[in-house]
């Protein structure tokens, strides 16, 4: 009994499959058409509109999505002491969730700065006395100069004071280059 409605259902499906075949529709098309609103009737003009059309008229004008039609190059921030910021590689430590005692990790804070002595702007006695301040900070293979901190337990504070130490450092180096020259070309004279 069941296997006979099941065939009944099947015959009334396709019966009425053909009955929406042989009956044409008339659809009313907006001025962008998509093609699964498209009739099938041979009287459609058959002229596929894309969904993204806007997007592509905006790109065949030339324009940018913020509405100018040029492309202004941004504007590249430098530190105090010269170096450009997009140089800078910061490293931190994340840890999932704790649900126990102590709530923090360690080094969780910890900020690491990491940046390539090529983009400090230093001639040849500027680079050995950033090489004596530094110490093994300074990776001389690879010429990446490399510090740290954990003293605030704030991420953006300890970013904070990793570049006011860098700052602080190429300055050092200006000055005590500066210090040096002049005593080696008073010493000459």
């Amino acid at each position: 009994m069941a296997l006979r409605r099941a065939s009944l259902r099947c015959i009334n499906h396709v019966s009425n499959l053909s009955k929406l075949r042989n009956t044409r529709h008339a659809l009313q098309l907006s001025s962008r058409t998509y093609a699964s609103a498209l009739p099938s009737n041979e009287n459609s003009s058959g002229q596929y509109v894309s969904p993204f059309q806007e997007i592509f008229d905006t790109i065949q004008e030339g324009k940018t999505f913020l509405g100018s039609s040029e492309f202004n190059i941004p504007e590249i921030k430098h530190l105090k002491c010269g170096i450009p910021e997009h140089v800078l590689r910061f490293k931190t430590t994340a840890y999932d969730r704790l649900l126990e005692e102590p709530f923090v990790r360690p080094n969780e804070h910890k900020v690491t700065l990491r940046v390539d002595t090529r983009h400090i702007a230093l001639d040849e006695v500027e680079t050995m006395v950033l090489k004596e301040i530094v110490g093994t900070r300074l990776n001389e293979e690879s010429g990446v100069l490399q510090l740290s901190s954990n003293q605030f337990g704030s991420r953006i504070e300890n970013k904070r004071h990793v570049v006011s130490m860098l700052e602080r450092i190429v300055d050092s180096t200006k000055t005590l280059a500066a210090r040096i020259q002049q005593e080696v070309a008073g010493n000459t004279v």
